[in-house]
């Protein structure tokens, strides 16, 4: 990473096109909670979602402002993805728009510093003065984006999806190739360092480890002796991954679990615009759907669940909903795939790809239930990981300049 030393006295731009608010999904969270916390540590933080500018001061968020704007659909987004063999997420966020706010904002403003939500925001500000734009630039990276695509190239069955995601992979290459000496990359896992190091092993970043909103109360004991355990898994509804998971938990690990429980387990699966594909497969299964929940009526459904399922055939990143299920007291039950995030497991969750091991883990909660002592020690594992701390760690990192560099 290139350019003078971080300013703690300016405040810091953040760039994050998809924010749409209320924030529901883990990348819409994780910057509208980071910016929020950042500002404890700046002057000030001016934050520019999908359609409006928030500022936050000392922790708090202090005001909104409209614009106008609004992210590109999935369908032409894809369109002109394969036209340009541009970059998905470049095509449906970064609108002209947003490139107009972003401008708006440098030139009003001397900021710091530049936080930019995926790699692919950076080209809001391409061509802009470059005396305007911080020489502090920083990417929360959210996940391992290669294998992300990847990951979706080989599961899609559309021709057209797997060449977008194809064109979004080797976006990311090219960009590697020209444009991130001056950038300092913000991963939230080891996992997602080592997977961008495999391909570019001397790119400069630190790795910043997300947090949790942490409830003051979480759930109450579950009795021994319960008749019904229920599962719930939340997730934004309208992305391929979080449907693949549920196609997955319904051919994989729900067959075995319903053939030993029967009726004595109920699912539930929650979150925001669902598709009809998800509709569909709730409907098949008898599982019961809730779209678009409040906060509060979702935070009253997870804390009525034995377990959260995070049932997925392929992830990157750390997930978020892991660790609010743990915030709430809740234990969780998961594939493989989230073994990044595997010092968090303490029983009664369990990671395992054995659809045998989750029956057997059910039952025995069912049989044994969850003492007040059980929910404590989960919900003090999430306890240690708050956004607070993360914004602290960023901050560290930046003026001790502590970033890892692989030979």
């Amino acid at each position: 990473m290139t350019g003078s030393s971080f300013d703690q006295t300016a405040p810091c731009l953040v760039l994050a096109p998809h924010l749409r608010y209320p924030a529901r999904n883990g990348s819409d969270i994780s910057l509208d909670r980071m910016a929020r916390c950042l500002s404890a540590h700046l002057p000030f933080v001016d934050l520019i979602a999908e359609d409006v500018v928030v500022t936050f001061r000392d922790g708090s968020e202090t005001s909104r402002a409209p614009y106008d704007n609004r992210m590109r659909g999935k369908r032409m987004a894809a369109i002109r993805t394969l036209l340009f063999r541009s970059h998905f997420y470049q095509e449906k966020f970064v609108t002209r728009a947003f490139k107009r706010q972003a401008d708006r904002m440098l030139t009003s403003q001397r900021y710091g510093s530049i936080l930019y939500s995926y790699l692919t925001t950076t080209t809001a500000t391409e061509g802009l003065d470059s005396t305007r734009i911080p020489t502090t630039r920083l990417v929360w990276t959210h996940n391992d984006e290669f294998k992300w695509f990847r990951d979706l190239a080989q599961s899609t069955s559309s021709s057209l999806g797997r060449r977008v995601a194809q064109y979004s992979e080797s976006w990311l290459h090219d960009f590697f190739r020209s444009r991130t000496d001056d950038l300092l990359l913000l991963h939230v896992t080891e996992t997602d360092a080592e997977g961008f190091g495999a391909h570019y092993p001397r790119h400069a970043h630190a790795v910043i480890p997300i947090g949790v909103d942490f409830p003051e109360a979480g759930a109450p004991p579950l009795p021994p002796n319960t008749e019904r355990a229920t599962l719930t898994f939340v997730g934004s509804l309208g992305v391929r991954m979080n449907f693949d998971a549920l196609i997955h938990f319904a051919r994989r690990l729900y067959p075995e679990i319903k053939r030993v429980l029967s009726s004595a387990v109920e699912v539930h699966v929650a979150g925001s615009t669902p598709t009809t594909a998800v509709q569909s497969l709730c409907h098949t299964e008898g599982w019961k759907l809730h779209a678009d929940l409040g906060d509060e009526d979702l935070s009253a459904l997870v804390e009525a669940s034995a377990f959260t399922v995070l049932p997925f055939d392929y992830a990157t990143g750390a997930k978020l909903k892991l660790l609010k299920s743990l915030a709430h007291g809740i234990p969780f039950l998961a594939t493989e795939k989230v073994s990044a995030q595997e010092s968090l497991c303490i029983p009664p969750s369990l990671i395992s790809d054995d659809p045998g091991e989750w029956a057997e883990r059910i039952s025995a909660c069912l049989r044994d239930g969850i003492r007040q002592s059980d929910r404590d020690r989960l919900r003090a594992i999430a306890g240690e990981h708050s956004w607070e701390a993360s914004a602290r760690i960023l901050v560290d990192a930046l003026m001790q300049r502590s970033v890892e560099v692989r030979p």
